[in-house]
């Protein structure tokens, strides 16, 4: 197969790839672009460098070096544009990154970092590279060697690095294709930090599939509905978003060109679906993470509100399981690391638990965030499943602290779509589906749930 750029700039040349802020980006100016920095960075001795760290504020120019890269056969990884000084050089120390590109504004950061070569983007110019022809590889040699690194949270606090191939990436668009059906005059917002694989994910749909980006450094949930009501297609949202975005179209609906919102299942309160149902709107719900490069199952709420707690059915190519209530993923889109390393099974154990039921798979929890509570092993996010799937719960905040009493004390914090209930009937809820030590010892009904 051709690189992801080389098969764009062939087959969808002068159509809009991305529009960010006021101006637009064709497949082939993008082509253009990454060709004149891939030719500048083999002046940078890359040569000893297979991993190259992409530390930049500015979207554009993080696909640019993050495309660069892969056509020079350098593995990129994204850093996050928040990064605090401490957990860059974290990074760095455990998983031996020592060569960043980043920018000027950061130089106050970068000068306390240690273990690590940087280079500044701005230094970067068409004759950086010389005036000389420099060709690339036009095809993917290998479509099972890693195109990418990516972060993902750790069990100790450290994030691990999980390698996606490109064989992942290409899966996972073709998977994605076969439940949305993309057209290449679709118009996908794309609000998601591009150091998620949520957020990158769009961008290589958009490279193989040739519909346009429209690029966000950040959620506004007033410029997101002024784009949805001038064309804009899809988006993907995370559950808080979603609720931002349904109180800020105050009551408006949605045209009848948007296809829909792609929204993460797991956590996705049922009150703030159903408005949306309410609204006309159409949802997608998918579970995945960063291990499977993105979504392995999903589907359309509207057309089966009966399974409104699910996440949906396991995608083509890809069998999902359980064993002892864990949920097991195995398919073309999920990385070669697991758990215990390296594999070539690309079989992934997750830490979240459910069970199958005529085909849909259901979240029950997660084993990673277990405590004891009354003496016994308690799910915090079991606990929050259940209190979300109540229809006038619309968000909460769940947490715990050191007790004397119950060895951890649970509380959470309540925000309603009504004045419906009180601390008693939720109680009454807990006490339906959970145990008497699962149930939280503290309610607190709040105004408004912040998650910034």
């Amino acid at each position: 197969m051709q690189h992801y750029i080389e098969h764009s700039n062939d087959i969808y040349s002068d159509k809009t790839f991305i529009s960010y802020k006021n101006s637009q980006i064709t497949f082939s100016e993008f082509y253009y672009n990454v060709c004149i920095n891939s030719r500048a960075f083999t002046h940078l001795n890359l040569n000893k460098k297979s991993i190259v760290g992409i530390l930049l504020s500015n979207p554009i120019d993080v696909l640019d070096v993050y495309f660069s890269c892969i056509q020079l056969n350098k593995i990129p990884i994204i850093l996050p544009s928040d990064i605090t000084n401490h957990q860059l050089q974290e990074i760095i120390n455990v998983h031996k990154i020592d060569f960043i590109i980043s920018e000027w504004l950061r130089k106050k950061q970068i000068s306390l970092i240690n273990n690590c070569d940087f280079f500044y983007i701005q230094e970067l110019s068409s004759s950086y590279g010389g005036c000389g022809d420099t060709s690339f590889e036009s095809n993917i040699k290998n479509k099972n060697s890693t195109q990418s690194l990516h972060l993902t949270s750790g069990s100790t606090g450290i994030p691990k690095l999980i390698p996606l191939s490109f064989n992942n990436f290409i899966s996972s668009v073709e998977q994605w294709d076969e439940q949305l059906k993309f057209s290449d005059s679709d118009k996908y917002i794309q609000c998601l930090p591009l150091n998620h694989i949520a957020g990158l994910s769009i961008i290589m749909r958009s490279q193989i599939k040739g519909f346009e980006v429209i690029l966000m450094n950040k959620f506004d949930s007033n410029q997101i509905n002024f784009e949805i009501d001038n064309g804009a297609t899809f988006i993907s949202l995370i559950p808080s978003m979603l609720k931002k975005l349904l109180e800020s179209r105050l009551g408006r609906p949605f045209p009848s060109h948007f296809k829909g919102v792609i929204i993460g299942g797991d956590n996705s309160p049922r009150a703030i679906i159903k408005e949306a149902i309410k609204y006309g709107l159409p949802i997608y719900k998918t579970y995945g993470m960063t291990e499977t490069c993105s979504g392995v199952s999903g589907f359309w709420v509207n057309k089966n509100k009966e399974k409104l707690n699910s996440v949906g059915r396991p995608f083509s190519n890809t069998k999902i399981s359980i064993s002892d209530s864990k949920i097991i993923i195995k398919g073309p889109s999920v990385s070669s690391f697991n758990n215990k390393g390296l594999s070539t099974s690309q079989t992934f154990e997750t830490c979240d638990t459910g069970f199958l039921k005529k085909g849909f798979l259901f979240i029950t929890g997660r084993t990673d965030d277990i405590i004891v509570s009354s003496g016994e092993n308690v799910s915090l996010s079991y606990i929050k499943n259940i209190l979300l799937n109540h229809e006038d719960i619309i968000d909460l905040y769940l947490t715990h602290e050191p007790d004397d009493h119950y060895g951890s004390k649970i509380i959470v914090y309540i925000e309603l779509n009504n004045n419906r209930l009180n601390n008693i009937d939720i109680m009454n809820h807990c006490k339906k589906y959970l145990s008497e030590k699962q149930c939280p010892h503290d309610i607190q009904i709040v105004e408004k749930i912040n998650h910034d």
